[in-house]
Order: C-alpha cells, then structure tokens, then sequence
C-alpha cells in the first residue's frame, strides 16, 4: 500500500509541473499565431496553471524557526465556552 502512495505523490508532482508547461506552450503559439487577446488570456492561463506547483511543493513556506503553528488547541477547563466564529462568550454573570 505504501507503493501506491509514493506513486499517487509522484504522479501529483509530474501533473503539477507539466501543467504549467503545457501552458506555457500554448502561449508561446498564441503569441504567433492567435490575436493579442488570446495571448493575454494564455498568459493569465499560465498563473493560473501555475497554482498546483506552488501549492504542492510548498514554495511559499516560512523557513523562520518561529513560524507561528497552525494547530488549534482544545481548552482544558471543562466550564469553559467559547466558540471560535461567535462573537458570544460566556461570562460569569450568566451562570445564575
């Protein structure tokens, strides 16, 4: 089974990299063959098919030693309620 995944992440890697090519060929024909327009939109198509690369090797990761943590801790008091997208919170007084 972990064959299976090595070969899933290396053929994730080979779209990510070939789809931003393939783009990019098809601007440079734009370039020569289609109108001005079509080589606008071809460019705008290579950003866009650039985003899985950037996404998938991570290139716009924070190398600091103090990168903040994306992990949410659960608080260990059992009273407590709070809720992370409210703007209610439970205060003393609403306990009676």
């Amino acid at each position: 089974m972990a064959k299976f995944g090595l070969i899933k992440w290396v053929g994730k890697a080979l779209v990510c990299i070939a789809l931003p090519l393939a783009c990019a060929l098809f601007a440079t024909y734009a370039k020569h063959h289609l109108p001005g327009w079509a080589f606008a939109l071809s460019l705008l198509l290579v950003v866009a098919g650039s985003v899985p690369a950037v996404l998938f090797f991570n290139l716009f990761r924070d190398s600091r030693s103090k990168a903040p943590g994306k992990r949410f801790e659960f608080s260990k008091q059992e009273d407590e309620w709070d809720d992370l997208f409210s703007p209610w919170h439970r205060d003393d007084d609403d306990r009676n």
